[in-house]
């Protein structure tokens, strides 16, 4: 049972019926295996009751007729079935009146002299209570917070981080601008020559262009060891590809601020599991405390079902031998006698030929709840279904991931540079839910969409989402059979949907063998080859072939003048230019196109007679 505060307007109601001859807190425990609590009097004005007390460990006044009926015949209180009832145990009370009250005092209107005694009193006590629910709610990890949530841990013999490490900020530079944008996760370990080591408090991204980008950081030693002047820290522990150098412009202060009570609170509570060395958290929070690189997000502990006594933990992380040395000593340290604890971390050289790290082959069997149709086919396909199980080499932690997303602005006539914020906004969306995920949970894509399209400047959204370095894409949900889902910035394309793809088709044609006369080109045979190429563009898929185009045109001429036929060569010309990148194709044998293409023909096909130059 927990301790509530009663509100004021109760303790007002308390006194006010105490003062004006009524019983006022008439107390009963309540017991589920009870429904009927008599009171102390034998005759009680029904319309005088009042029934209060706690209800989910909240403070509640009960309503009459719902919650609870007066029994005159039983006289008590009966609870009612399957409404709302007091806490197990917990103590609720009645106030109530005789039929005839007797007493020296029985004004309670607003502003008489009792009520202005009562409510001055029932202030002082709601204040007491107040102080009280904060003096218990101060004895628990969950509930306390500031001074008392430091007074609680130090039963652990624990203080609050940082309040003493310095901090300060580092400068990742390159020489030659950014071909594209390079993410800095928060964490990464930057380091002075002689040995000490700081990390970055929060992600940085290095935008495309640019040279530099600033980072703060924290000490990880306590106190003096932290401190270093200014260009002294020049190392990055594990290489940042695309980052060429580091150094700290200014000194290094202990200026920190202190740790959270939501941090300070996990790592209370993770202390307590640890020290019990009984639960397969006492393991998890002992590797997110001893090794930096693992987070809540990138890890899973598990206890075998089917074998007591072992436990199998996966690591989203890419194995070296000194994170593999780090993981098994905290292990050692965490793990109770007996436990048996295996890990996905191994220090091993790929074979010549194997699939470098990442790669992944789906398995068409596993696209659950999809119709056979709508499965992993061929190459290239976009597999629509509910729930895609993807499978993987086992021997790999994570699971690279590339996303292709086609937007449609609410406002299309935007300057490219809004255009490039919005399209850079979408990337660090899709990153920061995907690096949010963690080990082993399905990548949600209705979740994902969400995020993408919430932006005010989106009016929809194409999204697709695959294994990097292969061909399938999935608009599903991904189970990830156990690893860690990753996403590089330079895997996320970000384009316009219905981008358009101007084509000039120009056709050659001759006399044929049948031909009696001059040749020459009818308005009834322009038409007919125009609305062929645009029947055409209007069922593509995924690419125009001239040979395709050239057949199509040959047919439409047999059908519609066999005084003509398409010359031995040249006979039909492609050129296309596609509308937002500006991509120009002369002569092209094929126009290819993705899904969020749309090919139109730029002008009405020019047909010209052999004796006439083709390109006119």
């Amino acid at each position: 049972m927990t301790f509530v505060a009663q509100p004021y307007e109760q303790f007002v109601d308390d006194l006010l019926t105490a003062l004006t001859g009524g019983v006022a807190r008439e107390e009963h425990q309540f017991r589920e295996t009870d429904d009927l609590y008599r009171l102390a009097a034998p005759e009680v004005d029904p319309r005088t009751i009042v029934v209060f007390g706690q209800h989910n460990e909240e403070f509640l006044l009960f309503e009459r007729g719902t919650d609870y009926v007066y029994s005159a015949e039983k006289e008590g209180i009966v609870w009612q079935k399957e409404k709302r009832r007091p806490d197990e145990h917990s103590f609720f009370y009645v106030n109530y009146y005789p039929p005839e009250p007797s007493g020296p005092l029985t004004d309670r209107n607003p502003g008489s002299v009792t009520t202005t005694l009562a409510e001055a009193i029932a202030r002082e006590c709601a204040v007491l209570h107040q102080q009280m629910e904060m003096i218990y709610e101060s004895a628990f990890a969950d509930l306390a917070a500031g001074a008392s949530l430091d007074h609680v841990a130090a039963l652990l013999g624990m203080t609050r981080r940082d309040a003493h490490f310095a901090q300060g900020h580092v400068l990742f530079k390159r020489n030659t601008p950014a071909e594209g944008d390079i993410v800095i996760p928060a964490g990464t370990l930057v380091s002075t020559a002689t040995g000490e080591v700081f990390e970055t408090t929060a992600k940085r991204t290095l935008r495309r262009g640019r040279l530099s980008v600033d980072a703060p950081i924290r000490a990880q030693a306590e106190g003096a060891a932290g401190l270093t002047s200014a260009g002294k820290i020049q190392i990055v522990n594990r290489p940042v590809f695309g980052i060429e150098s580091v150094t700290n412009e200014k000194p290094t202060l202990l200026a920190s601020e202190k740790e959270t009570d939501a941090s300070f609170r996990l790592r209370m509570k993770s202390a307590l599991e640890r020290a019990g060395r009984s639960t397969v958290n006492a393991i998890k929070y002992g590797l997110i405390e001893d090794v930096d690189e693992i987070s809540e997000t990138n890890i899973l502990v598990t206890e075998r079902s089917d074998v007591p006594g072992f436990v199998d933990v996966k690591l989203g992380l890419e194995s070296h031998a000194d994170l593999v040395r780090r993981v098994e000593q905290s292990i050692d340290d965490s793990r109770a006698a007996g436990i048996r604890v295996t890990h996905n971390l191994r220090q091993r050289v790929e074979p010549e030929g194997a699939s470098p790290p990442g790669s992944a082959a789906l398995s068409p069997g596993k696209a659950e709840g999809a119709p056979a149709a709508e499965r992993p086919g061929p190459s290239g396909r976009t597999v629509a279904a509910p729930r895609a199980e993807i499978s993987t080499d086992p021997s790999q932690d994570t699971l690279p991931l590339a996303v292709r997303v086609f937007l449609r602005l609410a406002e299309p006539n935007l300057a490219v540079s809004q255009k490039e914020r919005i399209e850079d906004e979408v990337r660090a969306n899709v990153q920061a839910y995907v690096t949010n995920l963690p080990m082993g949970a399905d990548l949600i894509y209705a979740k994902l969409l969400g995020r993408i399209a919430s932006a005010e400047e989106i009016l929809d959204v194409h999204l697709s989402v695959s294994p990097k370095g292969t061909q399938e894409s999935y608009q599903c949900n991904l189970g990830m059979a156990g690893q860690k889902a990753t996403v590089n910035i330079h895997d996320i394309a970000v384009g316009l949907m219905e981008e358009a793809v101007f084509l000039d088709v120009k056709v050659q044609v001759e006399a044929s063998p049948q031909a009696q006369g001059p040749a020459q080109v009818s308005a009834r045979l322009r038409q007919a080859i125009e609305e062929a190429l645009l029947d055409a563009l209007a069922n593509a898929t995924d690419r125009l072939t001239q040979s395709d185009l050239k057949t199509l045109v040959g047919t439409t001429i047999k059908a519609t003048d066999p005084t003509l036929q398409l010359t031995p060569r040249h006979a039909v010309v492609i050129d296309a230019e596609y509308e937002e990148t500006g991509r120009l194709l002369k002569d092209a044998e094929e126009v290819l196109l993705d899904p969020h293409h749309v090919p139109r023909l730029r002008e009405p096909p020019a047909i010209h007679l052999r004796e006439e130059a083709l390109d006119g």
